[in-house]
């Protein structure tokens, strides 16, 4: 039997688009030969639509859709995921109309049996995530729900499917996304799939990608062979491909269609390159595997891309302030690779504490992207706003609020350039900045998008050097991109926000990098627990214990003094990224409303107070 996985680029909220590429991969599914060709999940409007799936309205023409796609069904059968609707049922938990997140199976323009003989060519969603971006359970109504609000055993939803074509009859267990990371929930709709002699698994899924996701699937499914050996089928994996977002996380979709085999290795996948794909796939033969190179890289380009594709037409001007560091170096590079460099305008915007050495390298930067570039001068206006303060009896002439009218000052101008040349704003903050507030608010913290909002310095590093690679050229400024060797780090021209004279960023690159990543990956770690690490020496067997003994933070004193300074920092940022532009999600802890935050008072805990006192009374570590 062949199998098409259709793996779809959703546009979210585009239902006629999706549509349209959905019955354009079912009739080449049908040139192939294909018996049966699966869709992701959500496929029809999409996974990420916040509160759009409450609308009544919207939801009946979702709902409308299915007819058609069946009759797209003979001499083929067809998997998809869209909501379902169940008129006259009982109401979700917020009073509305009630909504599942569902998978549907039509064959010869009928709906596919169960074993049981229940809602023939339905399945809905029985494990609904809650953690992380993920609010499912705010939005749908479960399996489990259904099956106990009709008096039903939890498992009544889950039935094997029973798919005849031909001379060949197969049982399906048809599952959607979450309900393979069954772990942490009272229900596992694989394992009952299995215990009813299923043939195989399919899973529907629109699972964004973020790093190391794949290893966390290849895992979980080990996690099933091992407890079920002998009596453990295929899985085929289905995803999506693409962007999506939640309005502060603009999440991607790298496909990654995998068929995994009893032994829960692979036996046939898709390109994981973030792109739509149609791969027809013989479930008795092994296929190649395709190895990708990049994923951080293309994530980002992809991202950039499909957000300007689908929300921006492709046609509008991207602005980015030039400075010559290192971030805005790479926003370039990524936006002239993700657009071309037509799209792509540069401006420097020069103070007097700006260096000859940044302005030439934003300079060189923009000529060898080939994008439109524009140096001046902000002086005029920053003696504006100094003169204008006098006259309110506020002498502006240096400290923190003189920096910081700089920064506004260029977020103003990028603004009026974006305004006459009907462009956007791309933002330049990396998510360590973002994370100790290192960036002035309606100054560096505007734009429509950040790429690198949830990237550290050293993610940026590495992408400096590759993009140099990928374009044959120094794009980006080796001064730029340190030396690390023998846990030292050495810049050629140290990161600057050249807002005062002889400044460098107060950051400890590396250690602090990793301290924003520990904080926030899911399941993310506590300011105790690190505490606790260190007043009983376990630091010393981690990773980054040679940066901890690299900045001399083996000293308890230091290290007090700097996790002070650093928590102090987050807390008091907290402002402003909730106010951060959307972010492009490739961490497992992404500012927005992945790692979420409220605005709270900054509070002594007892129980940091004690433990930091433990360590102030350690002698320094050998």
């Amino acid at each position: 039997m062949k199998i098409a996985l259709g793996q779809l680029n959703i546009q979210a909220g585009n239902i006629d688009a999706n549509l349209e590429s959905m019955k354009q991969m079912v009739m080449d599914a049908k040139a192939q030969g294909a018996a049966l060709i699966i869709f992701p999940e959500m496929a029809v409007s999409g996974y990420l639509l916040g509160d759009k799936l409450l609308q009544r309205g919207f939801v009946d023409r979702l709902m409308d859709c299915n007819e058609m796609i069946k009759s797209w069904s003979t001499d083929i059968g067809i998997i998809w995921g869209n909501i379902s609707h169940n008129e006259g049922a009982k109401a979700n938990r917020d009073g509305r109309f009630n909504r599942m997140n569902s998978a549907y199976f039509a064959y010869q323009n009928e709906w596919v049996e169960k074993a049981n003989g229940s809602n023939p060519g339905l399945y809905h969603k029985h494990c609904l995530p809650d953690y992380r971006f993920f609010d499912d359970s705010r939005i749908f109504k479960s399996g489990v729900e259904v099956s106990l609000e009709n008096n039903q055993a939890t498992d009544h939803g889950i039935v094997p499917f029973i798919f005849k074509h031909h001379n060949e009859t197969v049982r399906i267990g048809l599952e959607v996304c979450e309900d393979l990371w069954s772990k942490d929930y009272n229900i596992d709709p694989t394992s009952l799939y299995i215990q009813k002699g299923v043939d195989f698994i399919i899973n529907i899924s629109s699972s964004p990608w973020t790093l190391n996701k794949e290893q966390s699937r290849v895992k979980r499914i080990q996690e099933h062979v091992s407890f079920h050996q002998d009596k453990m089928v295929p899985i085929i994996y289905v995803n999506a491909a693409g962007m999506q977002n939640n309005g502060k996380n603009v999440l991607v979709f790298d496909g990654d269609s995998t068929i995994y085999g009893k032994d829960g290795k692979i036996q046939a996948e898709c390109p994981d390159n973030f792109e739509q794909y149609l791969g027809v796939f013989d479930l008795h033969e092994q296929y190649p595997q395709a190895v990708q190179k990049d994923k951080l890289l293309n994530a980002l380009v992809h991202a950039i891309r499909e957000f300007d594709k689908q929300l921006l037409k492709g046609k509008t001007p991207w602005i980015i302030g030039l400075s010559g560091g290192l971030d805005s170096s790479v926003n370039a590079a990524l936006l002239v690779l993700a657009l071309g460099k037509h799209r792509v305008i540069g401006y420097n915007m020069a103070s007097r504490y700006n260096q000859a050495k940044t302005k030439s390298i934003a300079a060189e930067s923009a000529e060898r992207l080939g994008i439109e570039y524009h140096e001046g001068s902000i002086e005029a206006l920053v003696q504006s706003t100094v003169d204008t303060l006098k006259d309110y009896d506020i002498d502006a002439v240096e400290g923190l609020a003189f920096e910081n009218i700089q920064a506004r000052i260029r977020g103003h101008l990028l603004s009026s350039f974006a305004s006459y040349k009907g462009g956007v704003i791309c933002n330049n903050g990396n998510k360590v900045e973002c994370a100790l507030g290192y960036a002035t608010l309606y100054g560096d913290t505007i734009g429509a998008l950040s790429p690198l909002g949830d990237c550290t310095k050293m993610d940026l590093f590495h992408l400096a050097k590759r993009l140099n690679e990928v374009f044959g050229s120094e794009v980006i400024s080796n001064d730029l991109i340190p030396t690390i060797e023998d846990n030292t780090i050495h810049f050629g021209l140290p990161p600057s926000a050249e807002l005062r004279t002889n400044q460098l960023d107060p950051m400890k690159w590396v250690y602090h990098d990793w301290l924003v990543q520990y904080f926030t990956q899911y399941p993310s770690h506590h300011l105790l627990e690190w505490l606790e690490i260190y007043a009983s020496n376990q630091w010393q067997s981690l990773e980054i214990a040679p940066w901890i003994r690299y900045y001399q933070l083996d000293d308890p004193k230091n290290f007090v003094e700097d996790i002070q300074w650093f928590t102090k920092a987050w807390h008091f940022a907290v402002f402003k990224r909730i106010q951060f532009p959307p972010i492009v999600t490739v961490s497992r802890g992404s500012f927005g409303y992945d790692y979420r935050e409220s605005q709270l008072p900054y509070v002594n805990d007892q129980a940091v107070e004690v433990l930091i006192e433990r360590i102030l009374a350690k002698e320094k570590q050998s």
